[in-house]
């Protein structure tokens, strides 16, 4: 029998366990890796909170409250016991996530009120965003003795307050994917999965196609899009069969062209592949739906060109050793970049479109030289000569390849690739400084999805990560919505992308200051140390990819060396460093 005590017990037993390692996550202990939202589990008699006691004083009431709220079942039916008839509560409104041990007093000066101070950690907005936000909140509770001469709540907050345990048993995480827009505003066919979270007490299919249809979260709102015309609703509850997912919507999508329909059908199925669900046969006021080049029952094999991993699961892993490019995964392909002596390289990077290659060469008058071209080369002439150029990173490969210029001022940089316009010139790219960091941009990674960026700010210990979105403005991009997540590690060191959602990172143990490779959601929702035994020497820096082991460069005793990750451990590769998927 699994009942909710049990599950919340081991849920505060690994919570413990990892803070015992050093990393005091600010919440939940799920690997940030390739983070895929589960069907809803199958469990045994559920152990819901217990209601109102007869004779509770006003203190037990509001803190019986609080921990009823764990129990979604039937609208929070047990949380509603301790109101008063009549008393409004909107659970849906937002969810406070706090820790726990909350204080609560009778206000000496007010009769009738409880002030309850907690120690938040996130917050879950009315469109599923999660968002870090650490603060003392302080709130009133009125009471009142009923009839019967028990106390009951008269006036509580709206929203929910729940622990970080009771949130994980409370919500769950989907990915729903967007439409990424292009730098004139219109919308691609890349697609961008946007981290949300919902109910558990809600119909997947129904809540993830829905999301769909609403449009993105705050985090991405600026960069994607939906592919459903403005006012598309569902006329009728979406029907889940064996896998099979029948969705209805309103009559506004008719007036989708080709392209339209065809970018809805893969978003819808893309999203709803993504919550586990195989087929969508897709509908508009009862009648089917006509895309263009598939059947009237659809699945992702019909739209592999909007895969938001956009990574081959045979892409080699590439790095450097004497300054000259090999491959960890086979042979590749000869070029200047390979044979040393022709063109050093010091750093690169690798579209996912093409295999176009990126390289940085560090000149002795201290200038980096920026060149790409074709996996064949050749690489010419260079295109960015600028001191302190590093950061390399292609993100989706079609807006070119994003360059950082450190500094006291540092500067982004797009360069064009290889196909680019003749006579196109590397431009600069605007980005936030986020309230809070410690000092100058020092680290960038651009993610597959082409919309969605990771940052390091500050120096030494202070280096902290941050999101932030790729957004369109004025015919120009622009990086906006910067925030720090993770706040709880420093000294981070390296960066790269596990999934679209999540990022693998190199950063310190808060309390032995050692690196070490942690998984990180986006939104700083889960925080995982990647604990694997042998991994020895100091890590310098990784490559991660959806579905492809993660790799971690080392530096002992004067040699670089590649270690990788077998799920168990970390074997010893080769000597070398700066390794890199596509992306």
């Amino acid at each position: 029998m699994r009942g909710r005590g049990v599950r919340r017990a081991l849920a505060g037993l690994l919570l413990l366990l990892l803070a015992g390692c050093g990393l005091p996550l600010p919440e939940g202990v799920r690997s940030a890796g390739d983070v895929r939202p589960e069907q809803p589990e199958e469990v045994g008699i559920e152990v819901l909170p217990p209601g109102p006691q007869d004779g509770a004083t006003e203190v037990d009431l509001v803190q019986g409250f609080l921990r009823a709220q764990s129990s979604p079942n039937n609208a929070h039916a047990v949380a509603r016991e301790f109101l008063a008839p009549g008393t409004p509560w909107d659970d849906d409104e937002l969810v406070i996530v706090y820790r726990a041990s909350p204080t609560a007093m009778p206000d000496p000066e007010r009769l009738g009120q409880v002030v309850v101070r907690l120690e938040t950690v996130a917050r879950i907005s009315d469109d599923g965003s999660y968002r870090l936000d650490s603060r003392t909140l302080e709130e009133r509770y009125t009471y009142g003795r009923q009839p019967d001469g028990q106390l009951r709540l008269t006036g509580v907050p709206p929203g929910l307050r729940l622990t970080p345990a009771d949130r994980e048993l409370s919500y769950r995480s989907y990915e729903v994917d967007f439409l990424a827009l292009g730098i004139d505003g219109q919308a691609t066919s890349r697609l961008v999965a946007d981290r949300v979270f919902l109910p558990v007490t809600a119909d997947p299919a129904s809540a993830v196609v829905a999301a769909a249809l609403r449009g993105p979260s705050l985090p991405l709102r600026g960069a994607v899009t939906t592919a459903a015309p403005p006012g598309t609703t569902l006329v009728s509850p979406v029907r889940t069969d064996a896998g099979l997912v029948t969705v209805d919507l309103s009559g506004g999508a008719r007036a989708l062209d080709s392209r339209g329909r065809q970018r809805l059908s893969a978003q819808l199925v893309w999203t709803l592949q993504a919550a586990r669900y195989s087929g969508l046969r897709l509908l508009v006021e009862g009648e089917p739906f006509e895309v263009e080049g598939v059947d009237e029952v659809q699945q992702v094999s019909d739209w592999p060109g909007y895969d938001p991993s956009a990574v081959d699961e045979q892409a080699p892993l590439l790095f450097v050793r004497d300054r000259k490019l090999l491959s960890l995964d086979g042979t590749v392909e000869p070029s200047d970049a390979t044979r040393g002596a022709a063109l050093l390289v010091d750093e690169a990077a690798a579209s996912p479109l093409r295999g176009a290659l990126g390289l940085r060469t560090a000149t002795p008058s201290g200038i980096d030289e920026i060149r790409t071209g074709p996996a064949a080369g050749p690489f010419g002439a260079p295109v960015l000569a600028e001191p302190e150029l590093g950061s390399l990173s292609w993100g989706s490969g079609d807006q070119g390849l994003w360059v950082l210029q450190g500094g006291r001022r540092p500067v982004v940089w797009l360069v064009p690739g290889p196909d680019a316009e003749p006579g196109t010139s590397p431009r600069q790219i605007e980005y936030e400084y986020p309230p809070g960091a410690s000092g100058p941009l020092t680290r960038l990674r651009v993610a597959r999805d082409g919309t969605r960026v990771a940052l390091v700010f500050g120096t030494g210990a202070d280096r902290r990560l941050h999101v932030g979105r790729i957004e369109p403005v004025q015919g120009q991009l622009r990086i906006a919505g910067v925030i720090a997540v993770a706040p709880a590690l420093s000294d981070v060191t390296d960066l790269a992308w596990r999934s679209g959602t999540s990022l693998a990172v190199l950063a310190a143990d808060v309390e032995t200051a050692g690196l070490l490779p942690v998984e990180v959601a986006i939104d700083g929702s889960s925080v995982s140390p990647v604990q694997r035994g042998g991994l020895t020497g100091t890590p310098v820096s990784l490559a991660a990819a959806p579905g492809r082991p993660l790799t971690v460069s080392a530096l002992e005793g004067g040699r670089s060396r590649l270690f990788r990750d077998n799920g168990s451990l970390f074997r010893l590769q080769q000597d070398g460093g700066r390794p890199f998927y596509p992306g």
